[in-house]
């Protein structure tokens, strides 16, 4: 039996390798992303895994079904890069791994919220500038004073909820599917947005999630609001965030998924430029954190990542069934 990894990066390599030795199994590593014009580097091999947050399109599909590999993903439980539609129709199983880490992201959603709510961006540029002063009149918040408001409350926004409640804080939680046999104070949306003083996004990024916090979401917020998103770049209007972080009404902004996060962003480094002026304002906005996705990122994850999705692929191959597979 012979896998073939694509998308590997170095720091999952070593994971690979060390299931390859302990199993026996040949697996070849490949840092390319997968898509139409690679895909024929499987040729030979029984299944694919692969990481990646670019699209899995129709057309590779389309050329995979071919060779009939079973491909194991392993993104969150969110598939919305993934063509489900043109899989199916070529023959492709998919699976995925649904939680490897749900801490590390809520560990990351709550280091953006305290980095935030004690103005440290702006503490930071006024040191940068030699002006210990005029950093030290930013008077931060309390977490165990504010009311917390955790839209989703799956395994990610549950882990979050346990570390704000922590603090002290009141969390009131939205969900269209609410967690049973939990404890979590659900209100609808409208309340949420009008009573929290910090939100934290866990949905996925749906079709129907898209600008699910749009300008009039902003207008029912508390002024100085802040906001953080670890989940999907499609679920805030980044446009109107923009607008509001100018007009002072949203204090602070998390942002770990962009909403125009594409391939020239991802190869920023071979390219040297990314043209977006959204992106390039809110670089210089001291009360703004921006990071590469990267929430997620943790040995504990990146070794669950790799292990959960060849475990999968080894599910279609051997068994001719995934415990993850994704049917829709």
């Amino acid at each position: 039996m012979k896998i073939v990894s694509f998308g590997t990066r170095p720091d999952e390599a070593p994971y690979l390798t060390e299931w390859s030795e302990r199993t026996g199994i040949e697996l070849k590593q490949i840092t390319a992303t997968l898509n139409e014009d690679n895909v024929d580097q499987a040729a030979g091999y029984d299944g694919i895994t692969c990481m990646q947050t670019v699209p899995y399109s129709a057309a590779l599909f389309q050329k995979n079904g071919r060779f009939r590999h079973q491909v194991s993903v392993h993104p969150q439980c969110c598939l919305d890069n993934i063509d489900m539609a043109g899989a199916k129709a070529a023959g492709v199983r998919i699976s995925n791994v649904p939680a490897y880490s749900p801490e590390a992201i809520a560990e990351f959603a709550v280091t953006m919220t305290m980095h935030l709510i004690r103005n440290m961006g702006q503490v930071e540029q006024h040191l940068r500038e030699n002006d210990y002063n005029g950093a030290m009149h930013y008077i931060g918040r309390n977490v165990g004073d504010c009311t917390v408001g955790v839209i989703g409350t799956g395994r990610i926004g549950r882990a979050a909820i346990q570390i704000f409640e922590g603090f002290g804080a009141k969390v009131l939680g939205y969900d269209p599917y609410p967690a049973k046999n939990t404890d979590i104070d659900y209100v609808d949306l409208d309340t949420l947005l009008r009573e929290s003083d910090i939100i934290d996004l866990h949905v996925p990024g749906l079709p129907s999630n898209t600008h699910m916090i749009d300008a009039a979401a902003f207008d029912k917020m508390k002024d100085r609001v802040i906001i953080v998103n670890t989940a999907r770049g499609n679920l805030i209007d980044t446009q109107a965030l923009l607008d509001n972080l100018r007009s002072g009404k949203v204090a602070g902004a998390g942002i770990d998924t962009f909403e125009y996060e594409e391939q020239d962003l991802l190869n920023l480094e071979q390219h040297g430029s990314f043209n977006d002026p959204v992106w390039d304002e809110m670089m210089q906005m001291p009360n703004v954190v921006l990071s590469p996705h990267i929430a997620y990122y943790t040995e504990t994850a990146v070794r669950n990542m790799v292990e959960f999705s060849l475990a999968n692929l080894m599910g279609f191959l051997e068994k001719g069934a995934a415990e993850n597979e994704v049917t829709k």
